[in-house]
């Protein structure tokens, strides 16, 4: 499993992971990325930063032909220095009237100075295209034949038109409404004269109860039940029954349909305790196949896709995941476009710009790094913290970029860091002192991660001293629990028994120490809080693997409200279902109350468990689901034990800790990408395999 690269199925291909299709020509890329950045923010500055003193509609629909041109330029759709000209002339359209409202109004000044940046960029790549090799200045490629995708996502090249963004520029105020001047009247000099005058303003005056200027009053609707009323009709029944729809709403109600399958698989793909991680394949084979039929569709359901998502009446983060996914998956540098414009929308709102970056991760558009870079200049450091997130996830980013992320503001440094952590840095050790000593409790937990993953010396110091952190103290301890030693083992066990928590807890079961068993047992038998008690049965089912489950009933989260009484109108009640066809006597009982399965908190059974199946245990030993702790085991359990995705994202770490190796992983990637990195992961976890049930780690190598 490669570190370099996330596969995917290019344009025509069938298997494999070729590299991305050809694209424009690289300095001239450059320059055309550098001018719709600016670009970009000029539209946006139009739309929110700008009173409308002007109409803006003008220079709004010139920047949108711009934006067109601009992407025939990038994808090759028309010729490509042609179109570079002709996005310079709709800016210049654009320039015009900003300039002069610039002189009026200072807040314009920004927006043309940004046009004329994006202007000045696309003369360099006007230079540069006119350089080019002519096959990459001749415009389209042919395109190749579109297929399905199978298990993992397929980029699409769809023969269409660019995606232009709608600009939603205010609207300028209403002109006053006021009556054309009369012509002037000479001052009368006798009483025939003032009367004529008179008689001439009555005539000029208007109507009463209508405004100057503004024509010929309404007629009122007509009341009453005349000949020309039209007849209410009788209720329950619909006076218009209305028109069919024709064949491009058809394909827009489809694209629809598509796009919330997809938001829906999204939100489902992670599977609950106890559910198999495999199980999520059906459904990524459900959101594959709905963005396959978008882009089988085509153009309409493609240029549909962001209109949703912009028509939307709130920042709703599914459908964030649902058209980054579906727009990642088409090629072009305006699909892309579209997703990061609703991303610059949203208000910086987080979980939409947490679910984009989820989307962008499994997405197998080929010019995602140049977008994403281009979004680390973002003056937003949540978008920021997302590019960079996204560019490591992918094996995407350098060590320079993640320096200068770590050296960011906390948000955007605690993402590199937890990058850097699996690929130490020569300045790691400078950069994790700098985030200890922030008060940034995000940005500390990433310090404490990297000093885990990256074998610090002063590791296990720093986490015992955060047990007791109020925002961060379990994450410590988990932390204490992966790569700490026996000593560490038994300090949380200890810990855990003076001052029970159900984070500290927690962490005592990953530790696995067999001395902790007992005392775990003790915290149930104790009773008090329930949380308490659950969270040491789970721990010692992860460090017994007994398998002592038991069924709980699942408490209602919600509050239900009793539905309110039906009117009476007059009519008998319509019955039940039930009480038509069932006898009185043997009516359905209340439906079972939804159960889950748990380990039991009866302090009896495990206390018996351990005296008659765990005699021969080494209480100076490790244990894992009841077999001596080796990266096997923890593997197996990774593999298929049951457990969240949570878990499973720490016990790679655990991997990476008890190794001294790295394989690309993360519980977020497709099933078929999960299952080849723990293939990847068997003859390395069986190397390291030599000691069952100790405590011995390797030197962390880099690489």
């Amino acid at each position: 499993m490669s570190f370099s690269h996330l596969p995917f199925v290019a344009p025509g291909a069938a298997d494999g992971y070729p590299s991305a299709t050809a694209s424009t020509h690289a300095p001239a890329q450059e320059q055309l990325e550098s001018g719709h950045a600016a670009l970009r923010r000029a539209a946006l500055a139009l739309e929110h930063d700008v009173e409308p003193t002007i109409d803006l509609t003008g220079p709004a629909r010139a920047l949108e032909r711009a934006f067109g041109a601009l992407y025939d330029a990038f994808d090759g759709r028309a010729e490509r220095l042609g179109a570079a000209r002709a996005a310079m002339a709709e800016i210049d359209s654009a320039a015009a009237p900003i300039v002069e409202a610039a002189a009026l109004d200072v807040s314009f000044a920004p927006v043309g100075t940004l046009l004329q940046h994006a202007r000045g960029c696309l003369e360099r790549a006007e230079v540069r295209l006119a350089v080019a090799p002519a096959a990459l200045r001749d415009g389209a490629q042919p395109r190749p034949m579109l297929l399905a995708s199978l298990d993992r996502p397929r980029l699409h090249a769809v023969a269409r038109r660019s995606l232009s963004p709608v600009l939603k520029v205010p609207e300028p105020p209403p002109a006053e409404l006021c009556a054309k001047p009369p012509p002037p009247i000479a001052p009368p000099r006798t009483f025939e004269e003032l009367k004529a005058a008179v008689a001439a303003l009555k005539k000029q005056a208007p109507a009463p109860g209508v405004l100057p200027g503004a024509g010929e009053p309404r007629p009122l609707p007509a009341r009453g039940g005349g000949a020309g009323a039209a007849r209410e009709p009788p209720p329950g029944f619909a006076k218009q029954i209305g028109a069919a729809i024709d064949d491009l709403a058809f394909l827009r109600g489809r694209a629809r349909e598509c796009l919330e399958e997809v938001a829906l698989s999204g939100m489902q793909r992670a599977p609950l305790l106890g559910d198999p991680f495999r199980g999520a394949l059906i459904l990524e084979r459900r959101m594959l196949a709905a963005i396959d039929v978008i882009a089988a569709i085509g153009e309409a359901a493609i240029e549909h896709v962001p209109r949703l998502v912009a028509d939307a009446p709130v920042k709703d983060p599914s459908l964030a995941f649902a058209s980054a996914m579906v727009l990642g998956c088409v090629a072009g540098r305006d699909a892309l476009a579209a997703a990061e414009l609703a991303l610059l929308r949203s208000d910086r709102d987080r979980a939409f710009i947490e679910q984009v970056g989820a989307a962008w991760k499994l997405a197998p558009h080929d010019l995602l790094p140049l977008a994403l870079r281009g979004l680390l200049r973002d003056p937003a450091p949540l978008i920021r913290a997302m590019a960079i997130d996204v560019l490591a996830y992918r094996g995407l980013a350098t060590e320079d970029e993640l320096v200068a992320a770590a050296l960011d503001e906390p948000p955007v440094a605690a993402r590199a860091l937890h990058h850097l952590g699996c690929a130490p840095s020569a300045r790691l050790p400078e950069l994790i002192q700098r985030a200890l000593a922030s008060p940034d409790a995000e940005l500390r937990e990433a310090a404490w991660t990297a000093m885990a993953l990256s074998d610090h010396p002063h590791a296990s110091l720093v986490l015992r001293a955060a047990l007791d952190d109020a925002e961060s103290g379990d994450a410590a301890a988990l932390l204490l629990a992966v790569a700490g030693d026996e000593g560490d083992a038994r300090h949380l066990a200890a810990r855990a028994f003076e001052a029970p928590r159900r984070g500290l807890i927690f962490a005592v079961g990953f530790a696995g120490a067999a001395s902790s068993v007992p005392l775990l047992v003790d915290l149930i038998e104790r009773g008090g809080d329930e949380a308490v008690q659950r969270a040491a049965a789970y721990a010692l089912e992860r460090i017994t693997g007994a398998g002592l489950w038991e069924e709980v009933a699942v408490e209602d989260d919600e509050i239900f409200v009793a539905d309110p009484p039906e009117p009476d109108v007059g009519e008998p009640r319509e019955l039940k279902l039930a009480q038509l066809v069932s006898d009185a006597r043997d009516l359905p009982a209340e439906p079972a109350p939804e159960v889950v399965e748990q380990p039991t908190v009866d302090a009896a059974r495990w206390r018996a468990f351990w005296r008659e199946r765990c005699q021969g245990w080494d209480l100076g030993g490790r244990y894992r689901r009841g077999r001596p702790y080796t990266p096997e085991v923890v593997l197996d359990e990774l593999d298929a034990g049951p457990v969240t995705p949570a878990e499973r994202r720490h016990l790679q770490r655990e991997l990476i800790v008890r190794t001294g190796h790295v394989v690309r992983f993360d519980p977020h990637d497709l099933v078929v990408v999960q299952e080849e990195a723990i293939q990847a992961w068997r003859p390395i976890a069986a190397r390291s395999s030599g000691a069952p049930g100790r405590w011995t780690r390797p030197r962390r190598r880099a690489g």
